[in-house]
């Protein structure tokens, strides 16, 4: 109340600061104070004045966590600096996923998890980055909550609790072998399916009041146009089966683990994996074929021994590796087609301005006075050094001719030939040798720039560049 007070003095927009700590696993006191010091030194409040409040409630599905904090930091620390609030989503999450790197609880995907993974790298934490990278199935869909916090409490006040109906029907699509029998299992929940306002979208409803409770595909955890696919089949007397599709071999129970087989959720890919389907690139960053094909879906056999929740497990887990491997095929597919359009947009281009001339000394090496020189003098001094040393040699009168008309064929070549520079000894005098590398790089240099400005004057050059630039921002 004091920080109210404080606040409502200073005309402050905001008094404190909220921060909610809630693990899938229940923490210790220590790895508590752990988590709000890491929260304390990324937002700038001081540890030492929070209010901290820990919750005890049931959640449905996470029996190993009825525990939650509250965190109440003060807008303003004791220096009257408020809290560093930018980008505060983002940076939660990071906190986040460090926790629980650090406390061994699974990695829980949030909305902002490929920026806190760039984020990790770009503070050289590269092995956080990898481990969260590694243990975040479907990284780059989006995340989708499968109600909202408007919908949770509206159901409460009709007596049904979101968490615990999402719950139970996560283990009705479990332990169902088809999917008529995954939407007639609805009833004994007291709830069922309708359509939605919206093309392809059913919802859940109450039986008691048909009132609207949350997205069907959200609930069920499932693609709006799978279910939506699904439901209109079964409507038409299509019913999907929950199992292998034929030809698939079995093996040995003794063949399969544990987690193969219990568990409902599709094994990660590892990265390597992703990384060989991906198509290579090219110098200009194009890629060279679409991989599609090397793209195959990992698969489970059941036993007749097997239990009838195993074998919807691993039927589930099946389809769910189906699914993927269609989501990575169609990704890569349209990289494919985005690579081939890019590429005939270049080539478009390239024919529609070759009418314009080529940029004259386009390397602005060619246009650097200390460039042109160091080029002449690499040049032209070892020639002027071998002439000085046939010379001091006796007999020796050929090899001198012939080292000083090397010399002078270079001269020419260069253009140092020149009336300017008749009444100086290049040959032998060395700081007339210097003034004409001097002279002769601003010469060169200059008339390169002149050459570059009449062809950036051209009209058909000016419509060029403009067209260019675009293209490359493009």
């Amino acid at each position: 109340m004091q920080t109210f007070d404080e606040a409502r003095d200073n005309h402050d927009k905001y008094a404190v600061c909220h921060f909610k700590i809630n693990p899938k696993r229940n923490i210790t006191h220590e790895q508590m104070l752990q988590s709000i010091s890491m929260l304390a030194m990324e937002f700038g409040f001081d540890p030492g004045t929070c209010t901290i409040v820990r919750h005890r409630k049931a959640k449905a599905g996470e029996p190993d966590a009825d525990e939650h904090y509250h965190l109440y930091a003060s807008w303003r620390n004791s220096a009257g600096k408020c809290l560093d609030s930018s980008y505060m989503r983002v940076r939660q999450e990071k906190i986040s996923r460090t926790c629980e790197v650090l406390f061994g609880h699974d990695i829980v995907k949030g909305r902002h998890q490929v920026a806190v993974i760039r984020q990790f790298r770009d503070e050289g934490k590269a092995d956080i980055a990898d481990y969260i990278e590694a243990h975040t199935p479907d990284l780059y869909e989006p995340v989708q909550s499968a109600f909202t916090a408007i919908q949770h409490q509206s159901a409460l006040r009709q007596g049904v609790n979101l968490g615990k109906l999402r719950q139970s029907i996560r283990d009705l699509r479990i332990t169902s072998e088809s999917f008529s029998e995954m939407v007639e299992g609805l009833s004994a929940l007291g709830v069922s399916i309708q359509k939605g306002e919206k093309a392809n979208t059913y919802i859940i409803v109450n039986n008691e009041n048909n009132q609207f409770l949350g997205s069907a595909n959200r609930l069920f955890e499932m693609k709006k146009g799978e279910f939506a696919n699904l439901f209109e089949a079964l409507q038409q007397g299509k019913d999907k089966t929950f199992a292998l599709s034929d030809g698939e071999s079995p093996v040995n129970a003794s063949e399969m683990t544990g987690e193969k087989i219990l568990s409902p959720m599709p094994q990660v890919i590892p990265e390597s994996t992703l990384l060989s389907s991906v198509p290579q690139l090219t110098t200009k960053g194009i890629p060279l074929g679409s991989g599609a094909s090397d793209i195959k879906a990992d698969h489970f056999a059941m036993t007749d021994s097997m239990s009838r929740e195993q074998k919807a497990s691993i039927a589930f887990q099946n389809e769910e590796a189906n699914r993927k491997a269609s989501v990575e095929k169609e990704t890569l597919a349209n990289q494919k087609k985005f690579a081939d359009d890019l590429l005939q947009m270049m080539s478009d281009f390239d024919k529609k301005w070759k009418h314009v001339p080529k940029e004259p000394f386009s390397d602005p090496a060619s246009r650097n006075r200390v460039k042109v020189r160091e080029k002449h003098e690499s040049i032209l001094k070892p020639l002027r050094t071998r002439y000085h040393v046939e010379r001091q040699k006796w007999f020796n009168g050929s090899s001198t001719r012939k080292a000083l008309q090397e010399f002078n064929n270079a001269l020419k070549k260069l253009r140092y030939d020149r009336d300017d520079f008749k009444a100086l000894d290049i040959l032998n005098n060395e700081s007339d040798f210097l003034y004409c590398l001097n002279w002769m790089a601003d010469f060169y240099v200059a008339g390169r720039e002149r050459k570059l400005r009449e062809w950036q004057a051209d009209n058909s050059v000016k419509s060029y560049l403009k067209a260019k630039k675009d293209f490359d921002e493009l």
